[in-house]
């Protein structure tokens, strides 16, 4: 299993969590095909880095997953991360053991 996990960094900006609501899940959900909730983080104490909330999507595999990420919606998800990756942390993990 293969997942990428996206981190909204804690802003009093509401207009980012509006643009993520409208935008960014729609996009992760035209991507995998499978409704994206997004989670509100409810403790993180030990980072220094605070987050507000948190979605994923995840894949049987990193190619599956790739193939997604470069399709139309694929892309045009990377093009809306890029205009606010500054507060948002994305993470991969690749549950898949090296043989």
């Amino acid at each position: 299993m293969y997942k990428v996990l996206f981190f909204l960094h804690k802003t009093e900006d509401d207009q980012l969590l509006k643009h993520f609501k409208n935008f960014t899940l729609k996009y992760l959900t035209e991507i995998t095909g499978k409704e994206v909730r997004l989670a509100k983080v409810e403790s993180n104490l030990l980072l220094d880095e605070k987050y507000s909330y948190f979605c994923e999507i995840e894949t049987n595999t990193k190619d599956e997953m790739d193939k997604l990420m470069n399709s139309k919606a694929g892309k045009l998800l990377n093009k809306d991360l890029m205009t606010f990756h500054d507060l948002i942390t994305v993470i991969s993990v690749n549950y898949t053991e090296d043989k």
